[in-house]
């Protein structure tokens, strides 16, 4: 890496479109982040294609973007400035040097491109979505029942992305775990970043376009972890199923109402008085339970906090002081603090030697058959006056490398996340795990979930923006708890929020003990029917989620995105239109009902649609009003040229092999080109390239097979293809072998054609013929 030496700072181009700067008080010294961080790769710097000018008045950094546009980088001497520009167009500017004083360092940034401008990002907040007016704390806590503006949450994503109305996208992500404050002018064009600390990384994504910086951001911090892929079904959870019966009455609940579910949650009342890595009274027969959920399709997912229980009898605890893993006070002693078991000693997950210590406990307790972990509690939160460990704390990193709470606070979680990760890396290809803490780059290790909401009207209408706005942080995978934790939804509110939460990239109900229950059915019949319908419609696209999934481990493309995503028009950068509906992938759009009114006004992107009810095309960068009567409450739109892999049949669960039959949705206009993903994991793929073009009066379709590494053996082609195309199909002619086929119209929508390849054996080319 090239050096910059300029003032207080370091800066050099960092990747393709990505430019590192280093702050310091002291640059002569050997600063800890300076090319050290936990959630960059600094080995994997490159700097192809940057080109440096230096002249007396300034250094100049210059980049061709792919689609042509020049960016440049501009540190001004005079003025101390560093500037953006794309296209000679001045986008971003840093205001002077940055400040570093009284323990504060200070970065200050203006937009100085006119036009209108909208700021997300900044991980997990609540509404309004665009953070421009607002000041956001980067401090993990977990707050008692937050509310609209509660700042800091549960997670610590400082990243914020900058989309100019009609206009480019551009980003900037401060890596520093220490308290951090953002403040942004009312009109989102200023920003001032407050970090309590002496050094900073950060960096600047420069885009131009949305589906770019997130390119960007997941090469910079890491791309989402494969997950298997049950774990993308419907996940039922509550503080606490218990005893053992109880949850199985859940799970055979779930299987007589042919309500679709992959896994049920143990909550901290499965424990031994809340001891991590125990199992106490009413599941003695926790063994038997797993086997017997396993039989019923059901994944058993279990919490872990990292607070020990400080009692001699303990195993984890007897282990943890005999190696050393606790964090310490100044003074030498074990930081004890109360949680849920009493007085706990906290694991010092900065220790590599701690990480790895963790991993095993975890890879030994889920021996019985325990499919996942959620990790809680991990912010870390304790029972005491100020809510967490106090912050001159020492943890260790190695040797005599020693750091306090403050100065490293915001990593606890993910790197108990990380440490969970390794451990059942040893004994699954595919971990799943589920955390409430988090910081920047934890996508390479879990799905998380926004804490302990409410159930009210106004916590539903968080879901979406929450969720989006986290995507936009580089966390793709994620929800609410669905229904609310803390309260009760009424039945209106909870069928508003189970046919919206059911498509969601983490789809999960759960809530507090002492509340009244709440599973799908628990509402009367027609909100079970309208949660059977919702759930039953997740199942039927979890090819298209798993191969979304796939697509942001490869791109860093989001599952859920903002209706502005790939076009960043006024309507669809209107907080009534994007905090109120979403892009699934590219080519679905949801825009759920918020309220309890039959109908909604709703945005549609540029393009042609299609009504997922009934097939019928509507031209899209327009607004709607929705018609109950055809959208069955879940008004649903597909985009033409769409390749939307589907299940014909919404199954039960998700088994671990491949299903006997696939179907792929293609609303053709020209040509359409997607890739299904039928399995994946760190090494090995099982996909299929899918191209249909249309030529007259024929739709000529190509399905290639491809594989990477070892794929199990359980995962196979489909012996059943079913096409749904919106053509009426009269015939179908093979290039290759013939094969046995049917042509059927498809009930409900009109001109629609169902096509049926038996013996499938992929890869298969062919011609429909249009009558």
């Amino acid at each position: 890496m090239a050096i910059h030496k300029i003032e207080k700072m370091i800066c050099s181009p960092f990747s393709k479109g990505i430019f590192w700067v280093f702050i310091s008080q002291e640059l002569k010294s050997e600063p800890w982040l300076m090319e050290r961080s936990w959630a960059v790769d600094f080995d994997s710097v490159t700097e192809t294609g940057w080109d440096v000018e230096r002249t007396k008045e300034a250094i100049r950094f210059k980049l061709m973007l792919p689609a042509g546009q020049e960016a440049s980088l501009r540190y001004d001497q005079g003025s101390g400035t560093l500037s953006y520009l794309l296209d000679a167009e001045l986008v971003l500017t840093q205001v002077s040097h940055p400040q570093t004083k009284r323990n504060w360092l200070v970065v200050k940034k203006q937009l100085p491109r006119p036009g209108d401008v909208r700021v997300f990002g900044l991980g997990e907040n609540t509404p309004p979505m665009n953070k421009a007016g607002q000041t956001i704390v980067m401090w993990n806590m977990a707050p008692l029942m937050y509310k609209m503006g509660t700042t800091p949450l549960y997670q610590s994503y400082p990243v914020v992305i900058y989309q100019y109305v009609d206009g480019p996208a551009f980003g900037l992500v401060f890596d520093n775990p220490c308290y951090s404050v953002f403040k942004f002018s009312e009109d989102g064009k200023r920003m001032s970043y407050y970090v309590r600390d002496m050094e900073l990384n950060y960096f600047i994504l420069l885009g131009p376009t949305l589906p770019e910086v997130m390119e960007q951001l997941t090469s910079l911090t890491g791309r989402p972890a494969p997950l298997p892929k049950w774990s993308l079904g419907y996940q039922q959870s509550r503080w606490s199923y218990a005893p053992s019966e109880r949850v199985r009455e859940i799970a055979a609940s779930f299987r007589d109402r042919d309500i679709p579910c992959d896994a049920i949650y143990l909550d901290i009342d499965y424990m031994d008085h809340y001891k991590s890595f125990t199992w106490g009274e009413g599941f003695e027969d926790y063994r038997e339970l797993i086997d017997d959920l396993h039989a019923r399709g059901f994944k058993v997912i279990t919490i872990v906090n990292p607070g020990l229980k400080v009692e001699h009898g303990y195993k984890p605890y007897k282990n943890g002081l005999s190696k050393g893993i606790f964090i310490v006070n100044k003074d030498g002693g074990y930081v004890t603090r109360s949680v849920w078991p009493g007085q706990c000693h906290f694991p010092d997950f900065l220790d590599p030697s701690v990480q790895k210590w963790w991993g095993e406990m975890i890879s030994e307790f889920v021996k019985p058959g325990v499919d996942g972990i959620s990790c809680d509690m991990n912010e870390p939160t304790t029972f005491d006056l100020r809510r967490t460990l106090p912050c001159d704390a020492i943890q260790k990193l190695s040797g005599t490398e020693k750091f306090s709470h403050e100065k490293v606070h915001n990593l606890y979680g993910m790197l108990m996340t990380r440490a969970t990760y390794e451990g059942l890396l040893k004994v699954t290809r595919l971990p799943f795990i589920l955390t409430r803490s988090a910081y920047l780059g934890n996508q390479r290790y879990s799905a998380t979930w926004t804490g302990d909401n409410y159930s009210s009207w106004e916590h539903l209408r968080a879901s979406i923006p929450m969720i989006l706005n986290l995507g936009l942080s580089g966390q793709p995978v994620s929800g609410p708890d669905i229904g609310g934790y803390y309260g009760g939804p009424t039945p209106e509110l909870y069928e508003r929020w189970i046919l919206q939460g059911a498509l969601f990239p983490f789809s999960r109900t759960h809530s507090r003990r002492n509340t009244k229950d709440q599973e799908p059915w628990s509402f009367g019949e027609q909100v079970e029917n309208s949660a059977r319908k919702a759930i039953k419609l997740r199942y039927q696209m979890l090819p298209y989620f798993y191969s979304l999934l796939y697509g942001a481990n490869q791109n860093g493309q989001l599952i859920m995105r903002p209706v502005f995503y790939h076009a960043p028009t006024e309507s669809a950068l209107n907080p009534e239109f994007y905090e109120t509906e979403f892009l699934i992938g590219p080519h679905l759009l949801l825009a759920p009902l918020m309220d309890t009114a039959p109908t909604r006004m709703f945005y549609l992107p540029p393009g042609v649609w299609y009504s997922w009810w009934n097939g019928n095309k509507i031209e899209g960068d327009r607004v709607f009003q929705t018609n109950a009567s055809e959208d069955g409450n879940l008004p649903l739109f597909v985009r033409e040229n769409a390749i939307v892999p589907l299940y014909p049949e919404p199954p039960s669960f998700i088994p671990d092999c491949s299903l006997k039959a696939l179907e792929i949705m293609v609303p053709l206009t020209g040509e359409a080109q997607g890739e299904v993903v039928e399995y994946f994991d760190r090494e090995s793929l099982l996909a299929y390239d899918v191209v249909f073009t249309l030529q007259g009066n024929h739709i000529r379709g190509k399905i290639t097979q491809k594989t990477k590494g070892r794929v199990p053996s359980e995962y196979h082609p489909p012996e059943i293809l079913k096409i749904l195309v919106n053509h009426s199909i009269q015939n179908v002619e093979f290039i290759s072998a013939a094969r046995e086929f049917s042509v059927q119209p498809e009930p409900g929508r009109k001109s629609w054609t169902l096509v049926t390849v038996n013996d499938a054996a992929l890869s298969l080319e062919f011609s429909l013929v249009i009558s």
